[in-house]
Formats: structure tokens, C-alpha cells, sequence
């Protein structure tokens, strides 16, 4: 009888062990992934308050920032974020509204590592000094093949992104995509814009961030939304595919300049 009462209470202990050793391990690793998501955020949230503005050939003031889509599955995803920052190091908002074009080493890259798409990615291109406009129709192809090419240098974020897969019959089928969805929006919007002329009323009364405008120029504000999902354990081979403890974390980050037609 009393060898019965421990075998059952040796069990019912080793059932409590490790269900808290579980728990911990989950606990760990979601203040792991607030960790490297905080980072990484605080990193684009530096950067594209840096993002510079540019004015050529009697076009609008244009900020350096951009989302580029990735094709896949016959679906464009959002998942790149362009930054007009000065590199690494940031800073060429200081020189004020540039009568040049960006060029290509100035810029920082977000997105997954076509490498490996679990890897967040920070990517430079201080080897291609060539220009880039941003309203350029070539702009999504020029980005998307400099990602992918060997002057490509990648700071790593983090390597927690979760990805999905399509499924067929259940199982996984075709390539990997990350879960990241970039948004811009502006304010006044390109539309509230179009049509409007400075010194007006109806220029005066558009949505001007903290109402500041004048006959002649107003504060425009650019907001980068995004949306990433982050694992909540380290990714290996054996669970790289449609986990189900990912996390979406979400954030916010603007740019205001002034805008003068």
C-alpha cells in the first residue's frame, strides 16, 4: 500500500515539474522575443525619423521611405521597409531638403533574409554609390534585386521571425514567406492634396499635423505602420514551419517635414 502511495504521488510530482518547467520556458522565451522585437523597433524607429527629403526637377518634397512587396503565391506581401537614412549611422535629415536624388549606399533595408527567412534583417549597400528615385517605376525592381546581391550587408535583429508556408493536402508546399506587413500613410493624404493650391481655404483647411500651415507651406507627417510576428522559441529545424506560438507585435513611427509645392 504505501509503495502505491508514492509511486502515485512520485508521478503526480513529476507531472508538476515539468509542467513548470514548460511554463518557464514559455515565459523565458516571450520576454526573449519583447527583448529582441524592442530592439528592433527602437532600431527603424530611430532610422526613419531620420529619413531624408528630396526635391528635384520641380516634383514634390519626397521622404525616403517606402514599402516594396514581395510576390508570392500570387499575392503581393509588404514586407519591406526602404529608408532614405544616410546608412548606418543615419543623420541625413540634418542637411534639410536635398535638390539631389538619394543614392543607393544611403539606404537601410528591412525586411527577412532572403537567406533565411526566419532572420530579420537590417541590410546596407555602401558599395553601390548609383542614384535612386523613389517615384521611379523601377524603384520595387532596383530594391528587390539589390537585397539579393552580393554587395548586400546584413546586420542581424533577430532570429525569431515566424513564417508561413502555403499547405496543400496538409502538408507544407512551395517557398517560405515572413510574417511582416509594412504600411505607409500620409497626412494630408496624396488625394486631400491633389487638386489643392497653397494660400487657399481649402489648403488651410486640410488635415495639417498640429494645425501647422502657412500660405505657402505646411507640416506633413509620414507614418510607417508594421506588423511582425515573432517566435517564442529559438528556431531550429524542427519547428520552423507554422508555429503555433508565434506573436504579433505591432508599432507606429513618423517622420514630419515641411511640405511646399
Amino acid at each position: 500500500m504505501a509503495m502505491t502511495i508514492s509511486s502515485i504521488l512520485i508521478v503526480a510530482l513529476a507531472g508538476i515539474v515539468t509542467a513548470t518547467q514548460s511554463a518557464w520556458k514559455h515565459t523565458q522565451g516571450i520576454e526573449d522575443s519583447q527583448a529582441q522585437i524592442t530592439a528592433s523597433f527602437d532600431r527603424m524607429k530611430m532610422m526613419i525619423s531620420q529619413a531624408g527629403v528630396y526635391q528635384v526637377n520641380g516634383q514634390f518634397p519626397q521622404v525616403g521611405l517606402a514599402v516594396v512587396t514581395t510576390p508570392w503565391n500570387y499575392m503581393d506581401i509588404p514586407d519591406i521597409l526602404v529608408v532614405w537614412a544616410g546608412g548606418r549611422n543615419g543623420g541625413i535629415s540634418q542637411s534639410g531638403v536635398l535638390n539631389r536624388l538619394p543614392r543607393i549606399n544611403e539606404l537601410l533595408i528591412y525586411t527577412s533574409d532572403p537567406d533565411d527567412r526566419q532572420n530579420f534583417v537590417e541590410i546596407a549597400l555602401p558599395d553601390i554609390n548609383s542614384n535612386i528615385d523613389f517615384n521611379s517605376s523601377s524603384f520595387y525592381g532596383t530594391i528587390r534585386s539589390a537585397i539579393v546581391s552580393n554587395h548586400a550587408e546584413k546586420a542581424l535583429l533577430s532570429n525569431r521571425l515566424c513564417n508561413s508556408q502555403y499547405l496543400l493536402s496538409g502538408k507544407p508546399w512551395g517557398s517560405k514567406i515572413d510574417n511582416i506587413f509594412f504600411e505607409i500613410s500620409r497626412t494630408p493624404s496624396d488625394a486631400s492634396l491633389s487638386g489643392v493650391s497653397p494660400g487657399t481655404s481649402g489648403w488651410m483647411n486640410l488635415d495639417w499635423p498640429q494645425g501647422t500651415a502657412s500660405s505657402s507651406s505646411g507640416l506633413r507627417q509620414v507614418t510607417v505602420n508594421y506588423l511582425i510576428q515573432f517566435e517564442t522559441t529559438e528556431q531550429t529545424s524542427l519547428n520552423e514551419v507554422n508555429s503555433t506560438t508565434a506573436l504579433p507585435f505591432f508599432g507606429a513611427s513618423s517622420r514630419l517635414y515641411a511640405y511646399s509645392p
